[in-house]
């Protein structure tokens, strides 16, 4: 058991590193998520990250999934520290960052955790203070906190900048990604949010499932929701899975295509956000 000048010299270590940290614009928080589980929120959010690494730009990514901690497997990497740590104040979020593919950084999540309330408020605002002190080192923060629409992931779309909505084609999935729509909104509004469709055979069937979405926002919920576009089915996608492995590393195909597209949009955004920043600052 450590001994009280261990624990004491560690909570020095981590005063003095947020201190240092509170330098510079933070990192742009981009939020994943889907109306339902299996719509591929986590293999997006992976294959982004990475694509966004290959252009240059500094990338976290945090399982934040409280019913799915799949991050850590598909990047092939053991799960020895996990987000829980950070939400509990056993570890600050350097304590627990990993390295993965591209090098991104990654916070592996855990899986059911035994204790929901870990994700209290006051934990969940702990962890998000910590990633907005990354600026330093990471451009963009992108967070995967799956399916549903519980009070995890309400915070986490409050907290962000950007919020990817992630859905199939298909009628329930839809539905259920318009459910999630308007439940999360009630908390408050975000400045972004976009659609991706996975699974899409062409632009029409995106454009199309875009379309009603953003008709049933406008009428009923006052607002609207962008289309990001749309990853097309692709065989690599399903064998990159089977090997626990990333599908973009491989720059090839139609969705490793789609992914870098979104990649060079996002990250052209996020360099002339740092920008006004920096101009706002000077």
């Amino acid at each position: 058991m450590p001994d009280q000048a261990t624990e004491l010299r560690k909570l020095v270590l981590r005063a003095a590193r947020e201190a240092t940290l509170e330098v510079g614009p933070p990192p742009r928080l981009l939020v994943l998520t889907g109306g339902k589980g299996g719509v591929g929120v986590t293999t997006i959010a992976v294959n982004l990250s990475i694509a966004l690494a290959d252009q240059g730009t500094r990338v976290v990514l945090v399982d934040a999934d409280l019913h799915r901690a799949d991050v850590a497997t598909l990047c092939g990497l053991p799960e020895q520290r996990s987000v829980a740590d950070v939400l509990t104040s056993r570890r600050d979020i350097h304590e627990v960052l990993v390295r993965g593919p591209a090098g991104i950084q990654i916070v592996p999540g855990l899986w059911a955790p035994g204790n929901v309330a870990d994700y209290s408020e006051k934990s969940q605002l702990r962890l998000l203070r910590q990633l907005r002190l990354l600026g330093p080192h990471a451009d963009i923060v992108v967070v995967d906190v799956g399916g549903g629409s519980n009070e995890v992931v309400r915070r986490f779309w409050q907290a962000a900048d950007d919020v990817l909505l992630v859905t199939t084609p298909d009628a329930v999935a839809v539905m259920d990604a318009y459910a999630t729509i308007k439940t999360l909104r009630a908390g408050g509004d975000i400045e972004r949010m976009r659609l991706i469709v996975n699974s899409a055979r062409n632009v029409g069937e995106a454009a199309d499932v875009h379309r009603r979405l953003d008709q049933s926002c406008q009428r009923f919920l006052g607002c609207s929701l962008g289309l990001l576009g749309h990853v097309p089915p692709d065989e690599a996608v399903t064998l990159a899975a089977r090997q626990a492995a990333p599908f973009v590393s491989a720059a090839t195909g139609d969705a490793a295509q789609a992914l870098m597209q979104f990649a060079t949009i996002l990250a052209a955004e996020n360099s002339d956000s740092r920008k006004r920043h920096t101009r706002a600052a000077a």
